[in-house]
């Protein structure tokens, strides 16, 4: 029981890397290729290598079953993904990430909805410490609430959704599969929302490896957040998708010389302590329960 959890704990952390990564190459390419063509690379680079995997599984023939949870799954999580993208170019990047941070807000909620998780009391200071801490790390002076701010809002409760339905799919269905479908959808999204707006391809060498690079980042994100969720209850890994904020305000710091300033590194340490408040309480219970 201790060494899943730790182990769920470990992969939520690191999809949390990858995710980050990800996130500072869209940012990279979104005055360069259009919304539906990041969407659209961001899930064939991973298909590319996940559907030889999944083929190889046998499972492909089986899989016609569990196709309404894949469904789920897919359809919430792209919808997601579509409205943190739009939120991205239409909102300030500081009120975008403090509002997208109410994600793991949700995720506990509905895993108590649909799949009967416990709710632990530690949850509520750990969320406490973690979203003061993203506040503080998008300046304590944002966000300035408009009609517009609904979207990452509504963006992480289709994500929050998403997250939970990865829990119960993947007690069906293994990782390889689970991915396989998302980046289908997402195929497909992008397609249909380039009939709305642009689909503009990459004009240099270098785009396209920021291209690549965002491939294989989310790529990673999602094997390793798929795993963490077959591993450990939604409602714990939760509070750790805050790390999110923490690792994206690191690159920009170092990476991009935007300085995080004194509110910033204390907003990084409060996300980092709701995590291990959370970690140390599960601990202890993993214990008692032996």
């Amino acid at each position: 029981m201790r060494n899943t959890l730790l182990l769920g704990i470990f992969f939520v952390v690191l999809s949390q890397v990858a995710f980050a990564l990800m996130d500072s190459s869209i940012k990279w390419l979104s005055n360069d290729i259009s919304t539906a063509t990041i969407i659209f690379f961001r899930n064939l680079i991973t298909l590319m290598w996940v559907l030889p995997a999944f083929y190889l599984s046998g499972e492909m023939r089986h899989s016609i079953a569990r196709l309404p949870l894949h469904a789920i799954r897919s359809l919430s999580g792209q919808i997601g993904m579509i409205l943190i993208f739009v939120s991205l170019k239409v909102l300030p990047l500081s009120d975008a990430t403090v509002l997208r941070s109410l994600t793991p807000l949700f995720v506990p909620i509905l895993a108590f909805i649909w799949l009967k998780e416990k709710l632990s009391w530690v949850l509520i200071p750990s969320f406490l410490l973690a979203l003061a801490g993203v506040w503080m790390l998008a300046d304590v002076d944002k966000p300035h609430f408009s009609l517009l701010s609904l979207l990452p809002i509504v963006a992480g409760i289709f994500v929050a959704m998403a997250m939970v339905a990865i829990k119960r799919v993947s007690k069906v269905a293994k990782g390889a599969e689970i991915v396989f479908y998302f980046s289908l959808t997402g195929i497909i999204s992008a397609l249909g929302l380039a009939l709305f707006t642009e689909f503009t391809l990459p004009t240099s060498p270098a785009i396209w490896g920021i291209v690549v690079l965002m491939g294989i980042f989310g790529s990673l994100g999602q094997v390793w957040v798929t795993k963490a969720n077959s591993l450990t209850d939604a409602s714990i890994l939760a509070p750790f998708y805050y790390l999110n904020a923490v690792f994206g305000a690191l690159i920009s710091h170092f990476f991009w010389n935007e300085t995080l300033g004194f509110w910033g590194w204390l907003g990084a340490t409060l996300v980092i302590l709701g995590g291990l408040l959370l970690v140390i309480t599960q601990q202890r219970r993993s214990k008692q329960s032996l």
